[in-house]
């Protein structure tokens, strides 16, 4: 129980997977709080478009890491492992499991294998990767990092927009090498973790995105978006360019109507929903969990607890449920 690197029960999937509400019965069960790993909960005022758990899930269980950020405030990686990890350790010295619930892949590779925090990305190079992607997607970032990082570009898939983009936000930003940067300062796990991974069939994900972009827009996001512009947030503020908030900004702004902003934040998320799937895909240790979308959050979450996995873990660090 005092150990400085306490495990970690970690549930992730992509985006409208149901994370949330099995979080809570996982927490439930366990008797313990969730730690969130969102990039955009963190902030405050962001609250529909960033799909933050309700005042009842809230109320149920303690969650940390939600609403912690001012929207003009920096919040990365390396302050989400450092504010992570010293909760999980008061939780673990207190006797109950951390359990970490989020879909931001990069925050729970940053607490579970550490993170080379070297290579930061500048705004000047989001807007170049942006404008290439609206140029030729994909293919073309990709193609880009073969020609400015070959050795980073070779140990990728070619469809892993998300660490493509990495590669090439580190070389534009600072002119350095993924691939030299690891070779310098190579990851270097930071606790004992077991990251469960919901999966679901992709058209029951594809619907889920659809309905929850229809639920928000219908429930007040737009007056959210309002809001935080009276309060002087705009694109120059981190979570205002985040899928779904940047739409919604153009909204208000006029320079998108309600149907084009609906279409696009669909599409936005759906190709998010991807990306993340993608993340974990290669990951040998994760455990995937196929679901198959009708069950309740209760449902999902025995179903997590009876993979043998599981319960070797909690066997392995003495956890009951």
């Amino acid at each position: 129980m005092e150990d400085e690197t306490p495990p970690l029960f970690i549930l992730t999937g992509p985006t409208a997977c149901g994370k949330t509400g099995v979080g809570v019965e996982l927490a439930l069960r366990l008797g313990t709080e969730i730690i969130s790993a969102d990039s955009v909960q963190v902030y405050r005022h962001f609250d529909i478009g960033a799909a933050k758990p309700s005042p009842e899930q809230m109320a149920m269980v303690r969650h940390h890491l939600v609403g912690v950020a001012d929207p003009d405030e920096e919040f990365n990686a390396a302050r989400f492992r450092d504010e992570a990890l010293s909760i999980a350790s008061s939780l673990w010295v207190s006797g109950r499991l951390p359990l970490v619930v989020g879909g931001t892949g990069l925050y729970i590779k940053a607490i579970t294998q550490g993170l080379n925090l070297a290579g930061r990305i500048g705004k000047e190079a989001e807007e170049e990767i942006d404008r290439l992607w609206r140029q030729g997607g994909q293919e073309l970032l990709y193609a880009r990092l073969r020609r400015d990082d070959p050795e980073w570009a070779a140990r990728i898939h070619p469809n892993d927009t998300f660490r493509t983009r990495r590669g090439l936000g580190v070389f534009l930003t600072t002119g350095r090498r993924m691939s030299q940067i690891f070779q310098v300062n190579p990851d270097k796990p930071a606790c004992n973790a077991l990251v469960v991974v919901m999966d679901l069939p992709r058209e029951v994900l594809k619907s889920r995105i659809v309905a929850r972009v229809g639920e928000m827009m219908s429930s007040g996001w737009q007056q959210e978006l309002n809001i935080l512009k009276e309060m002087g947030y705009n694109m120059s503020n981190k979570p205002m360019r985040s899928i779904g908030y940047k739409e919604m900004f153009a909204l208000a702004q006029g320079r998108m109507d309600a149907a084009g902003a609906k279409e696009a934040i669909i599409k936005g998320t759906w190709a998010l929903a991807r990306r993340q799937m993608t993340w974990w895909r290669p990951a040998r240790d994760a455990v995937a969990v196929a679901l198959k979308g009708e069950e309740t959050a209760a449902m999902a979450a025995e179903i997590i607890l009876s993979r043998d996995e599981v319960k070797r873990f909690f066997s392995l660090h003495g956890v009951e449920t």
